[in-house]
């Protein structure tokens, strides 16, 4: 197992597209350098790769026979876990659930989600109208000094630091009264795609408010050639339903290690 640095990353992309996987938007992140990472490979001309974010998700993609790499992939597992610390697991394919259940059995649970992909052709409905005392604000470090949810800890984690995402990542929030009342961020993006996550406050759920503000994400999506994506759990209906108002469709399923 090695460790590519940078200048390796265009065969890895080439890896990619060669075996023609949907893969998540972090690993692109780490490829394109808007967050830090590590590229784990068998070789420096790799068959097997996993990328690895700081905050400790992980996705393997590539053939599953590599004894040597399978052995510190589950390594590194049982070591974080040891270590309390994070590590959640993104896998390719069918194949690649089958050899990380076999290997870590009851040591790690099994969870199924779906990716979405954006239809450009869908005609979305015209955007509702705000009250007065409502405002669209492009996500900054003030906002994120006042939000609830998308704070300074959510951005350390995913992005290692504000100044990093407001440079790298973009996002808009609802303001009631100048209080941060529903967000949507890209948790990660890269040159050519961004992963919206998104969040109303409780006491304002139910006025249509995630389905305006993940509009406004989109069009800033669309307008600068970035292709918006959609995740989340299978069981999670109400973002699966979220998810096709905004014009997400044709949803692939892939499971999750944690």
């Amino acid at each position: 197992m090695i460790i590519l640095n940078r200048t390796e990353f265009d065969y890895v992309k080439m890896l990619l597209n060669k075996i023609k996987v949907t893969c998540p938007t972090f690993a692109y992140s780490i490829l394109d350098g808007y967050i830090q990472g590590t590229v784990y490979a068998d070789s420096r001309f790799p068959k097997t790769v996993m990328f690895g974010t700081n905050s400790g998700i992980y996705f393997v993609v590539g053939e599953i026979n590599n004894l040597d790499f399978n052995n510190f992939l589950y390594e590194l597992y049982r070591q974080r876990k040891n270590k309390k610390l994070r590590f959640t697991l993104f896998s390719s394919s069918e194949k690649w659930n089958c050899a990380i259940k076999n290997q870590l059995k009851d040591e790690i649970k099994q969870l199924r989600r779906f990716s979405f992909k954006y239809d450009i052709d869908k005609e979305l409905d015209d955007k509702k109208l705000l009250c007065s005392d409502y405002s669209v604000e492009k996500i900054n470090a003030e906002i994120i000094k006042n939000s609830l949810e998308f704070n300074k800890e959510y951005y350390k984690e995913y992005w290692g630091s504000i100044s990093n995402f407001i440079e790298n990542g973009f996002g808009y929030c609802i303001l009631h009264d100048g209080k941060v009342i529903s967000e949507c961020s890209s948790i990660f993006s890269s040159q050519q795609f961004a992963e919206i996550d998104i969040v109303t406050h409780k006491d304002y759920r139910g006025q249509g408010l995630a389905s305006i503000i993940a509009k406004e994400f989109i069009d800033y999506c669309l307008k600068n050639r970035i292709v918006p994506r959609w995740d989340c759990d299978v069981s999670n209906k109400p973002s699966i339903k979220l998810a096709g108002i905004l014009g997400f469709a044709n949803p692939e399923e892939y499971s999750i290690f944690v």
